[in-house]
């Protein structure tokens, strides 16, 4: 189930990955189109998001909700999905990010409960 809520994700204009990773870095699912390396993305998104997370307590902000990276050639959007999870969604120049973001919100509890 948790596979193909995924690759959902796909059939959005631009978007060539979404995978879910524990807070150790590990893949634990993934829908892929395109040359991704999923292991090395999952390893980052562990790191990325717990620095971002320490930034929001460091600052007193509160919890992270959504993390965008801004990259030259497309966005990535990670978000921390419970306590030991985490979501990745990649993404080429032009995507339509909001879209991508609204869907990753509305769908976040159906994810959460594939896990």
């Amino acid at each position: 189930m948790l596979k193909q809520i995924l690759s959902e994700f796909l059939r959005f204009d631009g978007v060539s990955a979404a995978i879910v990773v524990g807070r150790d870095g590990f893949v634990i699912e993934s829908a892929i189109s395109g040359k991704v390396d999923i292991e090395a993305l999952g390893a980052m998104t562990s790191s990325i998001v717990k620095t971002s997370e320490a930034i929001g307590v460091e600052l007193g902000k509160g919890q992270l909700t959504q993390t965008l990276v801004e990259l030259e050639n497309g966005p990535i959007i990670l978000s921390p999905l419970s306590e030991d999870e985490l979501i990745a969604i990649v993404a080429d120049h032009g995507a339509n990010i909001g879209r991508v973001r609204y869907e990753l919100k509305k769908n976040r509890e159906r994810i959460i409960a594939a896990l």
